[in-house]
């Protein structure tokens, strides 16, 4: 598919003004021959000094953009690379129906360290395209100096605003970023355990205790993190054997299965995910594919967990409330209410000020307050009985509670709103 069909030229007009006037750096966009479809056709140092015309270096130049693009989509992220001459250049990946069709480029300036000698380096790197003598007035090109970090930033800017106007699959470069990182935790703790002395078979059994545990607790970055580690120990116990890794990771599913189960998990809803997951697993005949289907498939049973654990925590909520709302004009205590619920006072003391934003008390004395203003309103009751009557000590209790909300008394609130 031709690159201009998918990135249209009026998008990438908005686009490319959008990232220049933040990173005041080049923009253009090239597809996988090396043709620049919009934006400006040559850096500065191409375009100033040698006019643009050199063919071996434009040839140079264009395999270095498909080379950085190719990187860029292989990692599922920007590629920070140096073009022939020598300048700091990087790439982001553009990905139509799953498949690589070109790359931004952008970058073409100098990292500070680079700034003294450069100079020097792309005199030596222009002598591979340029007559020897001829002479090069560098002091022209004014290059732009930045950061590694600017860098980076201006990548992740770029990527959001490929997002922004919709030009990119950004969803599969992720997934394609996630197997590579996961690949290379893998590959550290391998080299880790190959300098180890620890039993690689109970490190395994370990492992794969902390992620059942992580899986109970809903916490997807922990399991995920000990999950590569649990891969790493496989690798290592089978010597790669893909049919060996392949009957430990079915063996995880299951387990992990019987763990969301115990976390509260209704069996029937995993039933058929589990015939799914095991069917899948077993079709697999790639290692990449395998490790990446496992960790969907861990990432799965998580949320799942974490859906079970939010719809308890809101059906607690929900009987606290209600035992609060049939009760708070009488004598109400942090422990009936936990009761209410059947959890600790601590846990529900925690979990009731994380769902409403407010202190079990604060939450008490409101609902007093606010039927005491209905009282105020709508009845002649004296202030004294109107305090015992929703539920505080005394007429002092009630009006200094009722300022500490309505920031005025109960008698002047009386006056304003009941005339």
């Amino acid at each position: 598919m031709k690159i201009e069909k998918y990135v249209f030229k009026r998008k990438f007009e908005l686009l490319s003004k959008n990232y220049i006037s933040k990173t005041r750096l080049p923009l253009i966009l090239v597809n996988l021959k090396g043709d620049i479809a919009y934006g400006s056709n040559s850096c500065k140092l191409c375009g100033h000094l040698l006019g643009g015309k050199n063919i071996m270096l434009i040839k140079n130049c264009r395999l270095k953009m498909i080379s950085a693009i190719k990187e860029a989509f292989r990692w599922g992220e920007g590629y920070i690379t140096t073009c022939p001459t020598g300048l700091i250049m990087f790439a982001v990946p553009i990905v139509y129906n799953k498949k690589l069709i070109g790359g931004f480029l952008s970058g073409f300036a100098v990292f500070p360290e680079m700034k003294e000698d450069i100079d020097e380096e792309i005199q030596e790197n222009l002598k591979k395209y340029c007559d020897s003598g001829k002479n090069i007035n560098l002091d022209k090109l004014k290059l732009r100096v930045f950061h590694l970090e600017e860098v980076r930033e201006y990548v992740s800017f770029l990527f959001t605003l490929t997002r922004k106007y919709n030009v990119n699959d950004i969803n599969f470069l992720r997934d394609i970023n996630e197997k590579y990182v996961q690949q290379y935790k893998i590959a550290n703790f391998l080299e880790d355990l190959k300098r180890s002395t620890h039993d690689v078979g109970r490190k395994i059994y370990d492992k794969q205790d902390e992620i059942i545990q992580k899986v109970k607790l809903g916490d997807k970055t922990g399991a995920r993190e000990i999950l590569n580690e649990f891969l790493g120990s496989i690798f290592f116990e089978s010597g790669m054997n893909f049919e060996i890794l392949k009957v430990r990771i079915i063996e995880l599913v299951v387990i992990l299965s019987r763990a969301a189960i115990e976390a509260g998990v209704e069996a029937k809803e995993l039933l058929g995910l589990n015939y799914s997951y095991l069917t899948d697993l077993n079709k697999v005949t790639d290692i990449e594919e395998l490790l990446y289907k496992l960790t969907e498939i861990l990432e799965n049973f998580i949320n799942k967990v974490s859906l079970t654990k939010e719809k308890k925590k809101k059906t607690k909520i929900h009987k606290m409330r209600e035992y609060i709302n049939q009760h708070f004009t009488r004598r109400i205590t942090a422990d009936k209410v936990a009761k209410s619920a059947g959890l600790s006072v601590s846990r529900a003391l925690h979990l009731f000020k994380e769902e409403t934003g407010m202190s079990l008390s604060n939450y008490i004395a409101k609902l007093r307050i606010d039927y005491g203003k209905y009282l105020l309103i709508n009845t002649e009751i004296n202030l004294a009985d109107l305090a015992n009557e929703v539920g505080f000590y005394d007429q002092s209790h009630f009006a200094k509670n009722f300022k500490k909300f309505e920031t005025i008394t109960p008698f002047r609130f009386r006056l304003k709103y009941k005339s």
